[in-house]
């Protein structure tokens, strides 16, 4: 059987990476538009991106396609993915100095199953300058991240706290990822065991 990682990002294909099984990549091709509450916008894109790939592959008999979405929720508020750098702007001011939640849906797509995971984390932001902000935006572009910034790059000196799981704001908690397939019996010791040694 086979796991296939549906994600065009960098950071949740090298956070799938950690757990050490072998997996393919195939990118998604959906709207990203927000559809609802924060927590069934996270749950719904999650399950679309999985779907999507899934739906386009000759092999669903031995597959298993893992989809994720993050959303960010400020006072009942979801914010998505900016559409430019002012609203990218207008996201980090609104968050300045704020305690946010961030939503990571998990899709797992098989032939026999379709099962979707929520994780939640809850962030505070210290205050931020105009000029940071702007600074931020011009030189990371978080145009690809919900909420405007990632929590692994520069971004990080913005938060003063974080109630939950990091992996959740980084946009893909490996822990309720690896319980799952652990669980399903998709990662298993034995195999782990021998991959381990086959790197040795």
């Amino acid at each position: 059987m086979k796991i296939v990682l549906a994600s065009s990002s960098p950071r949740r294909q090298q956070l799938m990476k950690l757990l050490g099984i072998d997996f393919e990549i195939e990118y998604p091709n959906i709207d990203e538009n927000i559809i609802g509450d924060p927590l069934t916008t996270a749950r719904e894109l999650a399950l679309k991106k999985a779907e999507d790939v899934f739906q386009r592959r000759k092999d669903k008999k031995e597959i298993l396609v893992i989809g994720s979405d993050t959303v960010v929720e400020l006072n009942g508020e979801t914010l998505g993915k900016p559409k430019d750098t002012e609203e990218a702007e207008e996201f980090l001011s609104k968050l300045s100095g704020k305690w946010h939640m961030v939503h990571t849906g998990v899709a797992f797509v098989s032939f026999s199953a379709s099962d979707v995971l929520i994780s939640s984390t809850k962030v505070k932001f210290r205050e931020l300058p105009d000029e940071i902000i702007r600074y931020y935006v011009q030189q990371y572009k978080p145009l690809d991240k919900a909420g405007a910034y990632g929590i692994q790059d520069f971004a990080s000196v913005f938060v003063e706290k974080v109630e939950g799981d990091f992996f959740t704001v980084v946009g893909f908690p490996i822990g309720l990822i690896w319980q799952y397939l652990y669980e399903k019996g998709w990662w298993k010791v034995v195999t782990k065991g021998k991959a381990d040694k086959s790197r040795a």
